[in-house]
């Protein structure tokens, strides 16, 4: 065997033998670091986006131009993300806890459904409003994925093990992908919108956006700042789009029905 190999093997042997030796000397950070139970893991590589935009462009949705960095892992502003995160958990009613469940299983037009009602929104009646708003959602899902993958932010539960995840796919989730929310990106957008068409309803719309929004940190999913983002992104989509050439079919449609349906008051 040759001096080389000599090296390489005993390099890989001693790396193998410290890593879980040093892992299982450390000491457990208790109760008492609620914000940090766990020190911070390198994030995984980023993965490139998987959605492409249909009607926006890169550089409407540049993230470098849009949104200042999250806080940084191990920060105290981090911390205290993750701390808020316990705490609305911790005052959450179970009425709130399962609206949380609720919105994180329906990432779709029907969360506005507590909102607009089943009866006078009904999208099954509103065929061109619902096909407006797949296409918000088809273009936030683009728009969120350039910026999760710019940002790769790991989720608030990778950071405590006693934050409760209500995600469908639990800790099987990604653990990156947390700056911004992509739920709330969803919410802001549509919403920005359906206020722009409905606008005697702006107010409970708006509302019901931020709301939204807001069960993903009661889901643990998301911190404060990912909330913030989403609200800036959702906003940007929706905006852009109620002034998109390419999108204005869509939204006359939609307009026109909305006022047969008599729901734009």
């Amino acid at each position: 065997m040759s001096q080389s190999l000599r090296f390489l093997l005993s390099t890989a042997l001693i790396a193998g033998l410290t890593v879980p030796a040093l892992a299982a000397g450390q000491s457990d950070p208790g109760a008492a670091a609620i914000a940090a139970a766990t020190p911070p893991a390198p994030a995984p590589l980023p993965q490139p986006p998987a959605h492409v935009l249909k009607y926006l462009s890169p550089n409407d949705i540049d993230p470098a131009m849009l949104l200042a960095p999250p806080p940084a892992d191990g920060s105290d502003q981090q911390k205290s993300e993750v701390a808020e995160v316990l705490h609305m958990q911790q005052i959450a009613s179970p009425a709130r806890r399962n609206q949380a469940v609720w919105d994180d299983r329906h990432e779709n037009a029907d969360l506005w459904l507590p909102t607009l009602g089943p009866v006078g929104f009904d999208l099954t009646k509103l065929p061109a409003t619902a096909r407006m708003l797949d296409a918000v959602m088809d273009e936030r899902e683009a728009a969120a994925d350039i910026v999760k993958v710019y940002f790769n932010r790991r989720r608030p539960w990778t950071f405590n093990d006693t934050i409760q995840v209500c995600e469908a796919r639990g800790r099987n989730g990604s653990k990156v992908r947390s700056y911004p929310s992509g739920h709330g990106a969803l919410s802001y957008a549509q919403g920005i919108i359906l206020a722009h068409l409905m606008p005697g309803k702006a107010q409970a719309i708006l509302a019901r956006a931020e709301d939204f929004a807001e069960s993903r940190m009661i889901c643990g999913v998301h911190g404060r700042s990912d909330i913030r983002a989403s609200a800036i992104l959702g906003t940007t989509i929706g905006s852009l789009l109620l002034h998109n050439k390419a999108f204005e079919p869509l939204l006359a449609a939609s307009r026109a029905e909305l006022a047969a349906a008599g729901l734009t008051r």
